[in-house]
């Protein structure tokens, strides 16, 4: 009886790990929200045996996206670097620098890169917000005669959290300020918001006396505007007092009564 000899040979995948998939850098790249770019690349450092598709998105898309979505390496390509791109978004917040991610999805593969994960990549949004208060008009002009007049006041940009802005006159003898202060929220900070100020009346001949509104500094949560302290606001108050001035009447009264004095004095002197 002739014996038959059944050699199995078993063949094993090489084990490929997460560095298989090569990006660079996988740090310090920056964008900004006026739409500066940043790029890095990706390439896989040993040949697929199937198709290996990468997914790629942003952690935060409100300060940056990716492009493309994904990314497909085959055996014609898998040694050629292929560039994504980021790109800031404005996001219109005055919230500072941003850091978020380009995370790289686990490797999709009938083959030996199925479920590698390559690193994510972080970046940076540039803030280009920066805190501002606009005031209109500017130079207003107060009266002694009563009356008032108001100016608006409204952010140049969200604040995202509540700011206070306190209001003052630095003279009161020459004009009031009406309110107090003002709150601006992300949801009225781009509405204007009335400050009335009403010239005050002095009985002095004092002439047009400048003064200014007082604009406190921020109190707010958000530290971007917390502590920043908007220009005062110049304001002048027209002096409606005069000196008085004799009519030509009162010129001839005057000048009689002198006379008439000048008169009964010398009689008086006469007499004597």
């Amino acid at each position: 009886m002739k014996k038959i000899i059944l050699i199995i040979v078993f063949f094993c995948a090489p084990s490929i790990s997460y560095s298989a998939i090569s990006v660079i850098p996988v740090s310090g790249l920056v964008t900004t929200e006026s739409g500066t770019n940043a790029a890095f690349s990706v390439v896989l450092t040993l040949p697929p045996s199937a198709d290996v598709t990468i997914g790629l998105s942003s952690s935060d898309i409100g300060e940056g996206t990716v492009s493309p979505a994904s990314l497909i390496f085959t055996i014609a390509n898998w040694n050629t670097p292929q560039i994504v791109t980021v790109t800031g978004v404005d996001d219109a917040l005055t919230d500072g620098n941003i850091a978020y991610s380009i995370v790289t999805a686990a490797a999709i593969s009938s083959g030996s890169y199925s479920g590698i994960d390559p690193s994510d990549v972080s970046v940076t949004n540039l803030d280009d917000d920066s805190v501002g208060i606009s005031v209109s008009p500017i130079g207003i002009t107060t009266s002694e005669a009563g009356g008032s007049l108001m100016l608006g006041v409204v952010l140049d940009c969200n604040p995202i959290e509540d700011i206070t802005i306190a209001l003052s006159s630095s003279d009161t003898s020459e004009g009031t300020v009406n309110p107090a202060s003002l709150t601006f929220t992300s949801g009225n900070w781009s509405t204007l918001q009335p400050v009335t100020v009403t010239g005050v009346d002095d009985d002095v001949v004092d002439g047009d006396v400048g003064y200014y509104i007082v604009t406190g500094s921020v109190v707010s949560l958000n530290s971007i505007f917390h502590g920043f302290n908007p220009p005062d606001i110049p304001v002048t108050n027209l002096d409606n007092d005069t000196d008085a001035i004799p009519t030509v009447n009162e010129w001839g009264m005057i000048i009689l009564a002198l006379l008439l004095g000048a008169f009964s004095f010398i009689l008086m002197k006469r007499r004597v």
